[in-house]
């Protein structure tokens, strides 16, 4: 429970209080996503654990503080400091800042940790590598310090630098995790991993003008007024408890898996209707066909296309709502599973981290089974972008077999790439080339034997066609198989192994957008060859 409420008169001086008096109203900087701190909700409204601090700093001065429009972190700095602003909640002190604003005692410690792609070949940050923080922020002074071989790249904000990072344009980024976690969650980013603190802590206080000392010294003595317990509740609400007890865990742990199970069976659920979908399309084709051969005429066949399309349109939008949905609570799942295994203060036991790693895997692997279901449903809606451009195919060569070679090690096969330095630029949209890669890698070390091989090379002049082939040592396809190859859902009687039949149908539509194709040469125990062309630049 929260601390009874102290009144201004029991709390300041008659000082203190006359200059409440003349000023009743402060202006309190405004931002639409600095969450969990200060952010804008469906309604409009200033919500997050500022919000919260605001309205019990009112009840125990008689301060009325009112958010303004929210601006950019940076423009709300320059603004505190001409007077435009009175104060900026969630706020760490540096030596510059200082210099221009009062501070009031810290009220909360976050740490800046550092965030990754999952399944990034590097954990560590490495020399040389470029880093991306955001605007203002204070850890870029410290990265700067800490860290000087490793140049900066500075993000507009937060959201910013995680989507950019979730598609693959930064490798490597810092951020507070309060901050991180949150937008992961309310903005369905689920590749990325936190790998763990840089050596650097948000202190965040109340900076507020520098000519009002009496200012600072009402607001700490209001924080001073709010118990141990009432901050940590206030947090609780917003970050998540700084402590956990063994109990905590286990029910979480519960929790997790019982998301998990959800997830699990929203999953079936929608492969389930989109079967019953396709069957009644089928039936209904052919339905409309055996009509069109009966009356032999064009409207016939105008009305058995528009139903197709229309069936096909909500098969294909259920498909992007559903993947959509089931996002959220996997992301749920994969953050407080990864917050759980890289918690040094409450390190788990071993079974405990080895059901961690459990969850973890298996909500990976669904989130790569949702992201092909998303993929699929923007080809068939014609929503999927691909931008074709002269790309460097040595680099991202050595990328996709490096990022493979993990799951390779882990299954005794070897993965060879021949010599790529002198290979030709070929035109390709770098991001949907490596979806492709990515799928034939992995199919061809699934779909492999223990102590078999996987080789990749590739081939091209200037202004000719370029070619890069995936080839394997593994079970290989009858003729049977290789006529179903491309057909959606169809697992070619590989029902052992994990998947949804959908990848290589993804991997033909994108090389085709892109202006290219792809071909398959196999033989039954024999291994596969698939070889991609594309347009040199």
């Amino acid at each position: 429970m929260f601390a009874p409420l102290a009144s201004a008169s029991d709390l300041l001086t008659p000082e203190e209080r006359a200059w409440v008096a003349a000023h009743p109203r402060l202006r309190v900087a405004g931002s639409a996503a600095y969450g969990p701190f200060t952010f804008i909700d469906a309604e409009g409204r200033q919500r997050g654990l500022s919000a919260d601090y605001i309205e019990r700093l009112q009840a125990l001065t008689g301060l009325r503080l009112e958010f303004q429009a929210p601006q950019p972190f940076a423009d709300n700095l320059a603004a505190l400091g001409r007077g435009d602003l009175d104060l900026i909640m969630a706020l760490r002190a540096t030596p510059e800042r200082t210099r221009l604003f009062g501070f009031t005692r810290p009220f909360v410690t976050v740490p800046a940790v550092l965030l990754r792609r999952s399944g990034a070949a590097s954990q560590e940050l490495q020399p040389g590598e470029t880093v991306a923080v955001s605007r203002g922020y204070a850890v870029a002074e410290f990265m700067h310090e800490r860290f000087p071989d490793n140049p900066l790249q500075i993000e507009p904000d937060d959201k910013s630098l995680l989507r950019r990072l979730a598609g693959g344009e930064i490798g490597a980024a810092v951020a507070d995790l309060a901050g991180a976690t949150f937008l992961m969650r309310t903005e369905g980013i689920g590749n990325l991993r936190v790998l763990g603190d840089v050596g650097f802590s948000y202190d965040l206080a109340i900076g507020y003008r520098r000519d009002w000392p009496l200012l600072g010294r009402v607001l700490d003595k209001a924080l001073a007024r709010i118990s141990a317990d009432e901050r940590q509740a206030l947090a609780d609400r917003w970050i998540g408890p700084e402590r956990e007890s063994e109990r905590w865990q286990r029910a979480l742990l519960w929790a997790a898996a019982a998301a998990l199970l959800v997830v699990l069976l929203g999953l079936g659920l929608m492969l389930l209707w989109n079967r019953s979908l396709q069957r009644q399309v089928a039936a209904r084709t052919e339905q409309l066909r055996l009509e069109l051969a009966e009356r032999r005429r064009l409207q016939d066949a105008d009305h058995a296309r528009a139903m197709a399309e229309l069936a096909n349109k909500a098969k294909s939008e259920f498909m992007s709502q559903a993947s959509h949905e089931l996002r959220t609570p996997l992301n749920a799942v994969l953050g407080f599973s990864q917050l759980l295994a890289n918690d040094a203060e409450r390190p788990l036991d071993e079974a405990q981290a080895h059901r961690v790693q459990h969850i973890e895997r298996a909500a990976e692997h669904l989130l790569v089974l949702i992201d092909d279901m998303m993929s699929f449903s923007r080809i068939e809606g014609g929503s999927l972008s691909v931008k074709p451009v002269p790309t460097e195919a040595g680099p991202l060569l050595r990328r996709c077999v490096e990022l493979a070679r993990p799951a390779a090690t882990a299954a005794g096969i070897s993965l060879e790439l021949d010599e790529v330095e002198a290979l030709p630029e070929v035109q390709a949209d770098p991001i949907r080339l490596e979806q492709v890669l990515h799928n034939l890698l992995s199919n061809a070390i699934k779909y492999n034997r223990s102590g078999g091989w996987v080789r990749v090379r590739a081939w091209g002049e200037a202004a000719q066609a370029f070619s890069i082939e995936v080839a394997d040592g593994g079970l290989g396809l009858s003729s049977e198989q290789k006529a179903q190859l491309f057909q959606p859902f169809n697992r070619l009687g590989r029902s052992e192994q994990e998947g949804t039949g959908i990848g290589l149908v993804i991997c033909k539509q994108l090389m085709e957008r892109m202006g290219g194709r792809i071909s398959v040469a196999s033989e039954a125990g024999q291994g596969s060859r698939f070889t991609l062309v594309l347009r040199a630049a």
